[in-house]
């Protein structure tokens, strides 16, 4: 029987003992800051919520080359005061959904709470009526049915998680009692005994038991499920935990998944001492660290954290440092296959002019963009950060292009001439400058004032595949309306009154002409000219694998290069399937 393994057009094909690694982080409050009318800018300045297709989101894939994000599930969160707490399933199905059309993995984050949860507070959420006293039983049916209910709905929406986890940070337990209480009754500590907590611990195993029978009746049976402890600092903690869940009886996990932030969680070293306990005594699971974070403003630690400044300060080259330092380290463990960063779009609290918070009560400090208190433009304030992550999936690092130029594109730098382009509303003519990067050049010219749609373009032929199209452009300073195209996806120049280069990403799930070229649309400038036109496409295999079931076999079989078979491959090898490359064994 023919075995199929599926991946997204991300990275290099690497085939061996090595399972798939995952490299992104918790965008929660994506959406929110859109909404409050927050606007990031990439390292050109330009505004990213436009520019790209799917504005964060894409730009988090194609640019940063992450492959997987994080996103937390509230019951209720009109109950809790903190504006970042906003995420109930009608918010979560559509981000969601955006992050599977962008070809990414799920990792959702069930709070089984109204309010935030960590080590500290996890309270039963108030529809469900129940309290500390209420029988374990009660509680658990209801934990499996609500598991059930949102991720059905999700699969629904077309925002089917690839990761499910079961409560946040729930190293003391979850679900301990109401609000109105607010009672650890049914707290345990993971520095204490078994059997002197025993009543919390298997109480806390039975809920487990009913979120992950609640996963496989669910129609994400066969996500991944993950596990979270943040006592990270402390190996025989965490070995305290995952041994007394086991003890008590849950064991249907896949994933151990760790917050690992060193204000709280120590150094290196100490981190180094967890995971080397986690591979002698839990070797069987995965290790995602599901959470971490480091500060781009200087401040001063408190009692009981642990002051990391002297090797990474808190700035934005610190960041840097930290997450380099962090994925060497990481990448010395086999078992270690996740990493996300916390928050990564913070920017501020998207005030409004009155003053109301909408999207946080305050800042963290740990993300990637300048922090404002009210709604604006964002710099990307730790590029080096961001792009630093894409280390850690090491030769699996999805930033490899092949250069399809030549193959594609006819005269794409216009050497002596412009033939091989199509030009409609002016005229386009060869020109030679040595103003670099444009020395044979295409200058368009028109008369008129009404500009619409007139373009300077080709359409080639390309097979399935995601591809990246560049260009240099220059037109007069303050020009608007000068965009590169490729199909439906454009990006407008800037109009400096110097040589810029335009990029814009696309995807084909199957062969087709695409129209690219530059298009001017409505524009003010009075003089364009451009040259060096390039085409890279992604090579290699993604980093996510996808089961057999989700091949599309009607989208049809593809080779490399882009031809199409009658049949199913009957050869092992790699083909394209919906947009996807398959490798037939």
């Amino acid at each position: 029987m023919k075995k199929y393994l599926l991946a997204t057009l991300s990275c290099l094909l690497t085939l061996g003992a090595s399972a798939q690694k995952y490299v992104g982080g918790d965008i929660s409050l994506v959406p929110a800051y859109e909404a409050a009318g927050d606007v990031w800018l990439d390292a050109d300045g330009k505004a990213i919520n436009t520019t790209y297709s799917d504005g964060m989101i894409t730009y988090l894939r194609d640019v940063a080359k992450w492959n997987s994000i994080r996103v937390r599930l509230l019951v209720d969160p009109t109950q809790d005061d903190a504006p970042a707490t906003c995420q109930d399933i009608e918010y979560v199905k559509k981000l969601g959904k955006r992050i599977k059309d962008a070809g990414m993995n799920f990792l959702l984050d069930i709070f089984y709470s109204d309010t935030w949860t960590d080590v500290s507070q996890q309270w039963i959420p108030v529809s469900w009526g129940y309290n500390k006293s209420t029988a374990t039983a009660t509680v658990a049916d209801k934990v499996k049915s609500y598991t059930t209910e949102v991720l059905n709905a999700l699969t629904a929406a077309g925002a089917k998680p690839d990761f499910i986890q079961l409560g946040n940070e729930v190293s003391y337990g979850m679900l301990w009692d109401n609000t109105a209480g607010a009672s650890k009754s049914n707290y345990f500590s993971t520095g204490m005994t078994y059997n002197g907590q025993k009543t919390q611990i298997e109480r806390f195993a039975t809920l487990l038991k009913a979120a992950a029978e609640g996963v496989r009746a669910s129609d994400c049976s066969t996500a991944k499920i993950v596990l979270h402890c943040e006592r990270t600092k402390t190996s025989n903690q965490v070995k305290n935990f995952y041994t007394w869940v086991g003890q008590a009886g849950f064991t249907d996990y896949d994933i151990i998944g760790l917050s690992y932030y060193p204000i709280w969680h120590g150094t290196l070293t100490e981190l180094q001492a967890t995971l080397n306990m986690l591979q002698s005594s839990f070797s069987s699971k995965k290790v995602h660290i599901v959470e971490t974070g480091y500060y781009h403003t200087d401040f001063k630690p408190g009692s009981g954290d642990t002051d990391t400044r002297s090797t990474w300060p808190y700035s934005p080259a610190g960041q840097a440092a930290f997450l380099k330092d962090l994925i060497t380290t990481l990448n010395v463990y086999e078992q270690v296959k996740g990493l996300y960063y916390w928050q990564p779009e913070e920017c501020g609290n998207g005030a409004d002019a009155g003053g109301n918070n909408r999207v946080m009560g305050n800042w963290d400090n740990r993300g990637f963009w300048s922090i404002t208190w009210k709604s604006d433009s964002h710099a990307l304030n730790s590029k080096d950060a961001l792009m630093a992550m894409k280390a850690f999936i090491g030769e699996d690092d999805p930033s490899q292009e092949q250069d399809v130029t030549s193959k594609y594109i006819t005269n794409p730098s216009f050497d002596s001439n412009i033939s091989g382009w199509t030009n409609t509303g002016g005229t386009a003519q060869w020109k030679q400058n040595t103003w670099a990067p444009l020395s044979n050049y295409c200058e368009f010219g028109w008369t008129g004032s009404a500009l619409i749609d007139q373009e300077v373009v080709q359409a080639p032929t390309l097979p399935a595949g995601t591809y990246t199209l560049t260009f240099n452009c220059a037109s007069d300073a303050g020009a608007k309306g000068v965009f590169l195209i490729a199909g439906d996806q454009s990006t407008e120049m800037v109009g400096t009154g110097n040589v810029e280069t335009g990029s814009v990403t696309f995807t084909l799930s199957a062969a087709a002409a695409v129209k690219i070229g530059l298009k001017l649309q409505s524009t003010t400038a009075t003089w364009v000219n451009f040259d060096n036109f390039k085409l890279l496409q992604t090579t290699g295999i993604g980093n996510v694998l996808r089961p057999a079931s989700d091949i599309q076999r009607n989208n049809g079989w593809y080779t490399l290069d882009g031809r199409k078979l009658t049949n199913e491959p009957a050869a092992k090898g790699i083909y394209i399937n919906g947009g996807k490359k398959v490798v037939v064994k």
